[in-house]
């Protein structure tokens, strides 16, 4: 979903919940740690919604931007994604909240500390704590938005509809989309993420053949398939699903039986 959905603060504004309605006449597909901009403060949306044609729904949400409570209601798209260790910490506080309270709610302290952390360790200094004070702080860096412009001229492959980002062969995240056009949507907002989650390598990684790559791929995927998770009703159509283990934190959702998005990071 990009600006064809209008997404406001409730009429009642309240951290972690947002009021979200779909104009058109097909569904719109929510990721989980896509960013939304604005508001009474910056959000990030904490499990995948499809939104049927026409609905309004309330979504659980968390707050990347500690030091705002003002401002109007609606916000924008910012075609931007939260970094890997954000994006894990608020997945496993909710399938922790989900498996104990039935609640789609993130651990906000936690989600505002890795945040905090992220900022720290590359000496962004961002007024409010803002999760998108790092992605502005990537424009001033000249190596990285040369990496992040040739991935984005490159463009996703045809009929391309995930992407994984490792290092060496440690697998460290990898999303799948329900189409091509859903990945192209989302493409620069994941590079840009990835790029970024660059910074916690001191190095350069080995360079693998690709025969080692797939392999290292495929055996991190066999093992978030084979653990089993906790299934939650969607908040608009399909299925939740929830994983969690000391390596890696999966999510997906399905409809009508078909997975129309899934992401894993690992710790």
């Amino acid at each position: 979903a990009g600006d064809e959905l209008v997404v406001t603060e409730l009429a009642t504004p309240t951290v972690p919940q947002l009021q979200v309605h779909n104009p058109t006449a097909g569904e719109l597909l929510i990721p989980a740690g896509k960013i939304l901009s604005g508001g009474r403060q910056t959000r990030v949306v904490n499990v995948s919604i499809v939104v049927p044609a026409g609905a309004t729904l309330v979504i659980p949400v968390s707050c990347v931007e500690a030091g705002r409570w003002s401002g109007l209601s609606r916000f924008a798209d910012s075609r931007r994604f939260a970094l890997r260790r954000v994006r894990a910490t608020k997945a496993r506080s909710v399938k922790r909240n989900i498996d104990e309270f039935k609640s789609k709610a993130s651990a906000q302290g936690a989600v505002w500390s890795s945040i905090s952390y992220e900022l720290e360790s590359r000496g962004v200094d961002s007024a409010g704590e803002l999760i998108l004070g790092m992605d502005e702080n990537l424009d001033d860096r000249i190596d990285r938005v040369q990496v992040v412009d040739k991935f984005i001229r490159d463009g996703v492959q045809a009929g391309q509809v995930g992407v994984a980002v490792a290092h060496g062969e440690k697998i460290l995240g990898v999303e799948v989309f329900p189409n091509t056009e859903a990945l192209e949507a989302a493409w620069e907002g994941i590079v840009r993420a990835a790029v970024l989650d660059a910074d916690e390598f001191s190095s350069k990684p080995e360079s693998l053949d690709a025969s080692r790559g797939i392999a290292a791929l495929e055996k991190f995927l066999a093992e978030v398939a084979a653990t089993e998770g906790t299934l939650s009703e969607g908040v608009g159509r399909g299925t939740e699903v929830h994983v969690e283990t000391p390596g890696y934190v999966a999510h997906g959702l399905r409809v009508d039986g078909q997975l129309v998005y899934a992401n894993a990071f690992a710790s």
